[in-house]
């Protein structure tokens, strides 16, 4: 009896930590995965110039945004500034993501202060704009130009064909992470206590 009820605080125990572990940073990409990279544009975002998307939400909450972004200069100062509107042009967070942050030529996650809540299948606008950079430096944003596009994609109030390369952040768990790590636990168990029997 003893002996099984190892079993069952062990189970609970694997169990805990796999859920535990299966809260993850969900991203959703608003972009076309399937186009290669290397098709990918960049647009500079100047002091006097901004970059907006429109998108759709899946998630019920957003935490974060992420977005492929690289750094044209050597300033040591300076921030992008993104701000997110809803359909009726009301906005529902904002900040700014430092410069030195930024790992150029990669996608950058940027997380929110307070999660925007109530979010599932609703519009909204992302805007990117930088601060701060010194005169003739800019940021630039990645959009794809050939791939199925999502939403409108404007630079100041021209209208780019594209979608920005751009993902919505979820703080949730995750169905499948917790299979999979349950799984790899699963199976390690299985393998070492075979070969304990074989060895023993």
């Amino acid at each position: 009896m003893k002996k099984w009820l190892k079993y069952i605080i062990a189970g609970i125990i694997i169990v805990t930590v796999c859920f535990a572990y299966a809260h993850i940073d969900k991203a959703n990409n608003i972009y076309d995965t399937k186009t290669d990279n290397s098709s990918y544009v960049s647009v500079n975002i100047f002091a006097d110039s901004y970059i907006s998307q429109t998108f759709q939400c899946s998630e019920d909450s957003m935490d974060g945004i992420a977005a492929k972004i690289f750094r044209n200069g050597t300033s040591e100062e300076g921030e992008l500034i993104y701000s997110i509107q809803d359909e009726s042009g009301q906005e529902l967070t904002k900040g700014g993501f430092s410069i030195n942050n930024i790992k150029s030529g990669k996608i950058n996650l940027i997380k929110f202060s307070e999660p925007i809540e109530g979010s599932n299948n609703k519009f909204f606008t992302v805007y990117f704009r930088q601060k701060g950079l010194a005169e003739n430096e800019s940021l630039g944003i990645y959009y794809d130009p050939v791939g199925e596009k999502t939403g409108e994609l404007k630079v100041n109030d021209e209208k780019i064909e594209g979608t920005m390369v751009f993902r919505t952040i979820t703080h949730r768990f995750d169905m499948e992470t917790f299979i999979v790590v349950l799984g790899f636990v699963v199976y390690f168990v299985l393998f070492f206590k075979i070969l304990y029997r074989l060895f023993s």
